[in-house]
């Protein structure tokens, strides 16, 4: 900037001052910024320059070259850990809910929704998660490498932990190798946090099925395409060690009318991201073909409440689950401490950096027996002796108070909140549930049937580890495997497939039925597992299908239940429903009557084998009660009318009794006052 002439020199000083306070002031993205923070809940108006793998600005090629040829806006996939994490602690980030399952940095906590590995050809249907849960199996455990997981599930997989290893591709490794061309899948901030409704979850989809990790987060956002016509799969499958990688090719097709004069774009961001954004992961669908109009959602979201109002977290992004007893399942990271260490200081910069660690720690646990009030009960209830008001108090963001008039007390201890108020309405058989994980809701693609797999079903009521009982969903797992020395050796479809044993259906068949949801039949289970029963060397074949083990015996096929054959099941929190719809608003028999699917509901195991060799249970005996309690408390039902009308007639007959002595009593009091 040219100073006026006619401005005095110390004048003209300060101009030139000011004007570099104010060419430096509006743009964090110089030097030191990511310690620049704007501290304020109006969201930062995100006009940046987009940064690549290594962090150079992105600057697509000029519409025409100097000899005013056309120039395609071709360059280097934007990286969201270089753009984001200019500013956000990219690295603390990445440690969070998730995406940090693979990293053993978090304890598991309650068993949650597993990945569902799938394949409608060998009827296989496998419940995965890196985090141990018990009934499920981590993908390593069956012979599924980081890069096979992120070809199942990448789909609806944010980023990060598997996606984005520690260590670097080894050129010598044929798995980890490939990420040197197809690029690490990066945690894609967008995914959540774009507000603007433009986010093109079919376009990322498109761009993971191709393994082009590096590139999907751009495709994503809608800030270009993806420049050429064959995958970064395919050319990683053809690069042989030895050769020049082919890192960044082809490059990124911008979208020019996305970048300023300046070479900024401009991104719509917010900190409380929408429900829609998260019901492209957590969409979990009850009601048949056209009828989720007839559905009511969950009464929080109708009454104007955010998923995130709920579902907190911090910068460290491990984001509250919500269910009690959660703070037991929640720790203090060193990430959190030197993130907290570092704000400390920044508001006392008068204080040691020893001190402020030790105040670190503290503080940090007394906000997390805060967040322990993010349940139903501390919401609603509060809890009595808390630590903090909050937690203490209830009725947060304007929620009732639950009365339970007439409810004994002793339901409260014996049952989740969510028993009586979350998922739909119970009735004598559990229903059939699709969710995103499993069945790629929000991807485009043929109705999902009853029988599509994995068969999931809800609600199932089953005692939780507090001892409470609570809905949960539950799925049986359906594999080939070979039995060796008492343990399970599970087969990959891949494996399965070379026998040539496994039915094909004709094109017809797959027209009326995609997903190849027909069951198989005995002559068929038999027929693979003779098959192979030609190598007996790594074991004996078995099939794990609807709660059983089909083996071959004598030459026939046989099936008994196993413990392998056990379902998964996870708890169901949403969609809550209100007081009045809750179960026992009815009466004491929506649960004690003799038919009341919380304790005779029947369950039968679901699977890729005809419905009447599955395994079938009652809901009593899937949560080990007794059934004479059970069945003797609901008979005593059958005469509850009987036993109102007398115990009433018997106290108004008393009452009359009672009555007719004190009358009696002061005739005589008075006749003696007369005398």
């Amino acid at each position: 900037m040219k100073l006026p002439l006619e401005l005095p020199l110390p004048r003209a000083l300060f101009a030139a001052a000011l004007s570099a306070v104010l060419l430096m002031g509006p743009h964090p993205r110089t030097g030191a910024a990511e310690n620049l923070k704007t501290e304020s809940r109006m969201p930062f108006a995100h006009n940046i320059p987009l940064r690549d793998a290594d962090g150079r600005i992105i600057t697509p090629p000029k519409a025409f070259d100097e000899k005013g040829q056309p120039q395609e806006p071709r360059a280097n996939p934007y990286s969201p850990a270089q753009t984001c994490g200019k500013c956000h602690e990219y690295a603390v980030i990445s440690k969070g809910w998730h995406f940090n399952a693979d990293r053993g940095n978090a304890k598991a906590g309650r068993p949650g929704e597993p990945w569902m590995f799938t394949d409608s050809t060998s009827h296989t249907q496998i419940p995965l998660s890196y985090r141990g849960w018990p009934g499920t199996f981590k993908p390593g455990e069956i012979g599924l490498s980081d890069n096979d997981f992120l070809n199942q599930f990448a789909r609806h997989f944010p980023g990060g932990g598997p996606g984005q290893p520690d260590k670097k591709p080894d050129p010598a490794d044929p798995v980890t190798r490939r990420m040197l061309v197809t690029g690490s899948l990066e945690i894609d901030c967008l995914l959540c946090h774009e507000a603007s409704g433009r986010y093109n979850h079919e376009a990322r989809f498109t761009a993971v099925n191709g393994q082009n990790y590096k590139w999907a987060a751009a495709i994503g956002a809608g800030l270009g395409n993806y420049g050429g016509f064959k995958n970064a799969g395919a050319i990683a499958d053809s690069w042989k060690p030895g050769a020049s990688v082919p890192t960044n090719v082809p490059p990124i097709k911008y979208d020019r009318a996305r970048f300023d004069g300046e070479n900024n774009v401009s991104l719509t961001v917010t900190r409380r991201p929408s429900p829609n954004n998260c019901y492209y992961c957590h969409t979990s669908e009850s009601a048949p073909a056209d009828g989720r109009w007839h559905g009511d959602r969950d009464v929080h979201l109708r009454a104007g409440l955010s998923c995130i109002d709920c579902h907190r977290n911090g910068v460290d992004h491990l984001v509250v689950r919500g269910y009690e007893g959660e703070l037991k399942d929640r720790s203090v990271t060193p990430e959190m401490i030197a993130i907290r260490v570092k704000l400390i200081l920044r508001d006392h910069p008068e204080m040691d950096k020893q001190t402020a660690a030790k105040l670190a720690k503290p503080l940090l646990e007394e906000e997390q027996a805060g967040d322990a009030a993010l349940s139903c009960r501390g919401c609603h209830s509060g809890e009595p002796g808390a630590a903090t008001v909050k937690a203490q108090a209830g009725g947060r963001l304007g929620s009732p108070r639950p009365l339970h008039k007439g409810l004994p007390p002793l339901h409260l201890e014996k049952l989740s909140c969510t028993a009586c108020h979350s998922g739909p309405f119970p009735g004598t058989e559990p229903q059939i549930v699709h969710t995103s994980l499993a069945h790629k809701l929000g991807i485009p693609a043929p109705p999902r049937g009853e029988n599509t797999a994995p068969v999931i079903v809800q609600p199932v009521f089953l005692r939780g580890a507090d001892g409470r009982i609570a809905p949960h969903k539950m799925v049986w797992p359906s594999y080939w495997a070979r039995q060796k020395e008492g343990k399970l050796a599970v087969l990959l479809p891949e494996e399965v497939a070379k026998t040539g044993k496994l039915p094909t259906p004709d094109e017809d068949d797959l027209t009326r039925d995609p997903y190849n949801s027909t069951p198989l039949t005995d002559a068929q289970i038999q027929a693979v597992l003779e098959a192979l029963a030609a190598d007996k060397s790594k074991g004996e074949p078995v099939f794990i299908a609807a709660g059983k083990m089909y083996h071959l015996q004598a030459g026939k096929i046989s099936a008994e239940e196993n413990d392998a054959a056990k379902p998964y099941a996870w708890a169901l929190a949403h969609d809550v429903r209100p007081a009045s719809q809750a179960l026992g608003a009815r009466g004491c028999a929506d649960c004690h009557a003799a038919d009341a699917p919380v304790y005779f509901s029947s369950i039968v195991a679901r699977g890729p084998v005809a419905a009447t060799n599955s395994v079938s249970k009652r809901t009593w005996e899937l949560r080990g009660d007794d059934e004479k309690l059970a069945s003797t408390f609901a008979w005593t039902f059958n005469f509850r009318l009987m036993l109102k009308i007398i115990t009433f007639s018997s106290a108004l007959i008393i009452l009359g009794v009672l009555l007719n002595r004190a009358l009696a009593g002061f005739d005589t009091i008075a006749r003696k006052l007369q005398k």
